[in-house]
């Protein structure tokens, strides 16, 4: 199969619980992405932006690989619409293979969800990753390292959570891609396994009760779901960062551009031995809301939304920003499974659609 060294290795992107949202068309000399908007039906996914978002990692996986592998590049975003699942097409002439610092890192980029050990990140380490996001030439990115600004985005972290919990569709969804047994995980090669939640005995316990629903609507009424709240806030703040990623407007463009800049973030972090963990769910939603999309959200959830924004807003100057990714990054140990992938030539498709 043509390029076929170049799409194993850009599929190796992060995606929502890890569904894989894409097809590559192939041709002689280029390759088309598609996005698969059945894959991922998260309330999360709203207007497909955490696929976009998705997609742009791939992108950016594919053009660092495409350099490596003697090839030059050009790409341009939905170049049969917007409306069209062809998000992006890749041109790509033979050309001098070139040395991509960040090309040892994409196929040992990983989620870390261990908790972190909140030593600060160096002024070296700063500024590298704030330098990779900024490489792409699109967005702002935010790096909330004193205690007041990781304690409110830990907070915000701690909200998205409690509302996975609390919406039933949020719930569904999680729980049906988590992958139980290492026999599953094997068969299926996506959605999470359990074991890349880093649970402790006691959480993983709870996590499999956390499954029925009904029960644990009748367990939010002794606070449960504030509980897992609370948990997920500690989790965040041992990090040494909380970060954000903005963009200029809400345009499809720009959450492929999101996506291209969390992942040279990411293999930054994961080129200077650092943990990284994307945790952007709650940032789809807030958008969402703000264009009067209310639909699954109950009012509790849309005060905790409302709540979410407002304490990034006193942090951070968003009014005139799009919020679309967040993320954390510090030191931990190794993580204990990483996600698997399909295999590559199950992404291919002989022709473009």
């Amino acid at each position: 199969m043509r390029y076929a060294k170049i799409i194993d290795v850009a599929r190796c992107a992060p995606s929502g619980d890890n569904c894989q949202p894409w097809r590559f068309g192939v041709e002689e000399g280029h390759i088309r992405l598609y996005n698969l908007p059945e894959k991922d039906t998260s309330l999360f996914n709203y207007k497909q932006r955490a696929s976009l978002v998705a997609h742009g990692a791939l992108l950016e996986n594919l053009l660092i690989a495409a350099s490596t592998f003697g090839y030059r590049t050009k790409f341009s975003y939905f170049p049969d619409g917007a409306n069209s699942n062809c998000v992006a097409i890749v041109e790509l002439e033979v050309a001098p293979p070139t040395e991509e610092p960040l090309y040892p890192y994409i196929t040992s980029r990983s989620t870390n969800r261990h908790p972190y050990r909140k030593q600060p990140l160096t002024a070296i380490e700063s500024a590298s990753l704030i330098n990779a996001a900024k490489s792409i030439g699109a967005g702002n990115i935010f790096l909330g390292e004193n205690e007041v600004k990781k304690t409110t985005l830990a907070e915000v972290v701690g909200i998205n959570d409690q509302l996975v919990f609390e919406n039933i569709h949020l719930h569904s969804f999680l729980f049906e891609h988590i992958r139980w047994t290492d026999e599953e995980a094997q068969l299926k090669k996506d959605g999470l396994d359990i074991k890349t939640l880093e649970l402790s005995p006691i959480d993983a316990c709870a996590f499999r009760l956390f499954k029925n629903y009904s029960l644990l609507s009748k367990l939010k009424r002794f606070g449960v779901t504030k509980i897992v709240a609370n948990n997920a806030k500690k989790l965040s703040y041992s990090a040494s960062a909380i970060g954000l990623i903005t963009m200029p407007d809400r345009n499809p463009d720009n959450y492929l551009n999101a996506g291209r800049v969390l992942q040279r973030t990411w293999l930054e972090a994961t080129r200077l031995g650092l943990s990284f963990q994307l945790m952007t769910g709650i940032t789809f939603l807030m958008e969402q809301v703000h264009e009067g999309i209310t639909e699954n959200l109950s009012p509790d959830n849309l005060e905790l939304i409302n709540k979410a924004y407002s304490k990034i807003g006193s942090i951070y100057d968003i009014n005139n920003e799009t919020l679309a990714v967040m993320f954390r990054v510090g030191h931990s140990e190794p993580p204990s499974r990483r996600s698997l992938r399909l295999p590559t030539e199950q992404y291919v498709e002989s022709s473009p659609r």
